[in-house]
Formats: C-alpha cells, structure tokens, sequence
C-alpha cells in the first residue's frame, strides 16, 4: 500500500491546528473550598519564608495534623496543579 505524498502546505496547516490545540487552555481551574490554603498564604499569614512554612506544614501533615490536596489553579496564564493545606 502505497502512502500519499504530504505536501508542504498540509504539514504547515496541520502544525498550525497543533498549535492552536496545544496553546488553548485544556483544563479548566478549579474552585479551592473554604479552609484550603497555599503554603505561601500561610506563610504570608504567619509572617515566615515560604520554605520555613513548607517544612512546618509537611511535618503536619506527616504527624497526621493537616491533610494535603492538589487543586489546578490559575497561575499566570497557565492552569497548574498546586498543593493546598488543611488543618485535620
């Protein structure tokens, strides 16, 4: 079976859908519920570095203490996934 010569123009439109497919957003951010919190909005709010913050609440929730849950925010232009804290 013989395949069909693809021309110049039928690569470029094709790459140009990609393109267009590719940049839309795919997903969609989610609505965070009441009592989730960033660590950098905890930190903010504890007056603390993020990274100080970060290694407080993952003790926490390592001793059972607060539970983590991924949420996909917007952040910039881009919808990404993002870890969020809770007090148990």
């Amino acid at each position: 079976m013989r395949r069909a010569k693809v021309t110049a123009e039928q690569i470029e439109d094709s790459l140009t859908r990609w393109s267009k497919a590719l940049s839309s957003p795919s997903v969609e951010p989610e609505q965070v519920p009441d009592g989730w919190f960033t660590v950098a909005q905890l930190a903010d709010q504890i007056d603390r570095s993020v990274c100080n913050t970060s290694e407080r609440v993952r003790k926490m929730v390592a001793a059972g203490k607060a539970e983590k849950k991924m949420f996909r925010i917007q952040l910039d232009e881009r919808v990404r996934p993002v870890p969020h804290y809770r007090l148990k």
